[in-house]
């Protein structure tokens, strides 16, 4: 029995050369591949969020609920925990947890493997007549939709059941993976390992949105976007390629961990070596199995370090959950970057910030062995100081984008245009400053193509011309033509500001966005987001040991199973979902399609940033106050075996100063 439960292998198979890998080094290192891989399913989706809104014609409210399938089975999890707590071989179960993620990540892709593809043929479009660009009589002209619905609830189903059974796979990872580790290394060793783990999964949340630019950077259909780029109409990016890429990888990984041991064989005084003698004296009736769990239940909730904790873990995450989730979202609107690279700029940096936090806390808390109320102090001094950035950055705005004339009011200069307010297309007046819902909004009677240059690449660039409305906004606003800033141009000096240039009148308009610079911003605000990851990425593993030496060593499996549903029912599945209610609330424009409400258009800017900023600092405000509560309890709670080696150390100095005697 002691050699089954210290070997490596499966059954009967275990042979001899397989054993020089029982030994933690090697299960710390591929736990921590595979939570690199789990870690990119989450930043994954968050990278390729507002694609999938734009696929499926849906609200960020909406979306929310549909991935919310993740949470759901974690909360189910913990009817289970009676008999999940009985369970030796961890490492097979959370291997077989982690096959039943990959097939799910497989059924998120479904949507689009079994859907019609010729909507994507050379660019993605759901209407057989071209929308109104410019102005003109379309008197009986009606849009004729090319799909039969747009808003596919069959494939979002789809995608709620994948994300509910990869579910299984992040609950088992954290309540069985986490104790595993911690339970086969000595306590003054745990930091270091925990850290490595936690660093792994950081980084793979890098990995995550690196791989979800990448993706959006492809067409939807690969081969079939009959030349058009990224920005270009029609533009949609391959948003269900990364989810087969993932679950892949990680049915090529997870089996491996399966071979590993109950109990990984060392000479070191483990917990597993104490819990493996208090197994055999336990009860295995099903009754009792309740009854343990209730005992444990009760252990815990009169631990007031781990409901303190826990109140602090739920408050903090609320907040940072649900901005994470929508943050390259927030990146494309408010900065007006492009989706495969808003994920990438803020993502990067903020798992690089992390990760560096991650180890460095690892080598100082096993240098330095801090007491459980220094480390707790840390945290309560992280929350505040996380809590001010987020106000900080309330102050950092871009321009605030204005459709001049408003939406669904006809100005005069639009009278006899015929404008559709079914799709937004953003044209700018040649003065630089003024936007228009549409070209047919901006009373334009002309346009032409034409090839230009753009930071390096050519480009086919709209021009619009005989903008009546452009002269009417340039004479109400005394705006002046600005230098086509469309194209890479050799003017030497700007027709607005230059002293040999005479202002002009525009009369037309350009195709997109007005220009403006919001670098700076953008900078500072990827250098507060750094900062702050960094400095909370310390804290995360000085909370997580002390959470797990704050409990009976048997309940830390219990622990962290109620812990995953606790964040599961009160984090994960309700904070995206208010999160995108806020998203939703500062939408100015809606899509409209075959006659369907569908994604945002475009949002008001300053209200999506203060909401977001003010209800985050709130979050960590209360998550700072419940870290006063554990600091104030958690004095006595042991986090190394520092006596030990006191009392160790103590028995060698009175032999040597013994054998000192008895040479004089």
């Amino acid at each position: 029995m002691e050699k089954e439960t210290t070997t490596c292998g499966l059954f009967n198979w275990r042979p001899k050369w397989l054993q020089k890998l029982a030994r933690k080094e090697v299960y710390i290192i591929l736990f921590s591949l595979i939570g690199a891989v789990q870690g990119m399913s989450y930043t994954y989706l968050s990278s390729v969020l507002s694609t999938i809104e734009k696929q499926f014609g849906i609200k960020s409210q909406e979306a929310a609920w549909v991935f919310s399938g993740n949470e759901i089975s974690q909360i189910a999890f913990i009817f289970f925990l009676p008999f999940l707590r009985k369970i030796t071989k961890r490492t097979m179960w959370t291997s077989l947890a982690l096959l039943a993620s990959a097939f799910g990540l497989v059924l998120c892709a479904m949507p689009y493997l079994v859907r019609d593809k010729t909507q994507y043929e050379g660019g993605w479009k759901t209407q057989n007549i071209p929308t109104k660009d410019i102005c003109a009589d379309h008197s009986g002209r009606e849009d004729q939709c090319k799909v039969e619905r747009i808003r596919d609830w069959g494939g979002m189903f789809l995608i709620f059941l994948g994300f509910f059974i990869s579910g299984i796979g992040t609950s088992f990872f954290y309540s069985f993976g986490v104790p595993y580790i911690d339970d086969n290394v000595s306590k003054n060793n745990s930091p270091m390992a925990l850290a490595v783990v936690m660093a792994g999964r950081t980084i793979g949340h890098a990995l995550g949105y690196v791989l979800g630019g990448s993706m959006l950077q492809m067409y939807v259909s690969p081969g079939h976007s009959g030349g058009l780029k990224e920005g270009d109409n029609g533009w949609l990016g391959n948003w269900w390629l990364g989810f087969i890429i993932i679950a892949v990888t990680t049915s090529v990984v997870a089996p491996l961990l399966a071979l590993f041991p109950e109990r990984l064989p060392t000479d070191e005084d483990t917990e597993a070596k104490r819990l493996e003698k208090s197994r055999k004296e336990e009860p295995a009736s099903a009754k009792d199995y309740v009854t343990d769990t209730v005992n444990c239940a009760k252990r815990l909730l009169r631990n007031k370090v781990y409901v303190f904790n826990s109140l602090s873990t739920i408050f903090f995450l609320f907040g940072f959950i649900g901005f994470a989730t929508f943050i390259p979202k927030y990146f494309e609107f408010h900065f007006q970057r492009n989706p495969s690279t808003s994920g990438q700029s803020g993502g990067l940096s903020k798992s690089l910030g992390s990760v560096t936090g991650i180890l460095l806390s690892g080598i100082v808390l096993t240098k330095f062995k801090f007491s459980a109320r220094t480390v707790s102090a840390w945290n309560v001094i992280i929350g505040f100081s996380a809590a001010a950035m987020f106000v900080a950055m309330s102050f950092i705005a871009c321009p605030k984008l204005e459709i001049y004339g408003g939406v669904g009011e006809v100005l005069p200069c639009q009278e006899n245009c015929g404008c559709s307010e079914s799709s937004f297309q953003p044209t700018c007046s040649m003065d630089g400053q003024t936007l228009f819902f549409s070209p047919c909004h901006a009373g334009c009677k002309e346009m032409e193509e034409e090839v230009v240059m753009k930071n390096g690449r050519k480009k086919i660039q709209k021009i619009y011309s005989d903008c009546s409305c452009v002269k009417v906004s340039s004479e109400a606003l005394n705006t002046t033509a600005a230098e086509p800033w469309w194209k890479e141009s050799d003017l030497k000096s700007p027709i607005v500001g230059g002293s040999t240039a005479i202002p002009s009148t525009p009369t037309g308009a350009v195709g997109g966005y007005c220009p403006f610079d919001c670098n700076k911003q953008f900078s500072i605000i990827i250098g507060l987001l750094t900062v702050m990851s960094l400095l909370g990425a310390t804290g995360r593993l000085g909370n997580q040991i002390l959470s797990l030496r704050a409990i009976d060593p048997q309940d830390k499996s219990a622990s962290i199973m109620i812990m995953v549903s606790l964040l599961s029912l009160f984090v994960f599945l309700p904070s995206p979902v208010i999160f995108g209610a806020i998203m939703d609330n500062a939408c100015m424009i809606w899509g409209k399609n075959c006659g369907e409400t569908t994604n945002c258009l475009l949002y008001d800017t300053d209200m999506m940033r203060n909401t977001l900023c003010y209800f985050v600092a709130v979050c960590v405000i209360l998550a700072a106050i419940a870290d006063i509560g554990v600091w104030w309890y958690s004095k006595g709670i042991e986090m190394f075996d520092t006596q030990k080696e006191e009392e160790k150390s103590e028995l060698e100095m009175k032999s040597e100063e013994k054998q000192k005697e008895l040479s004089t």
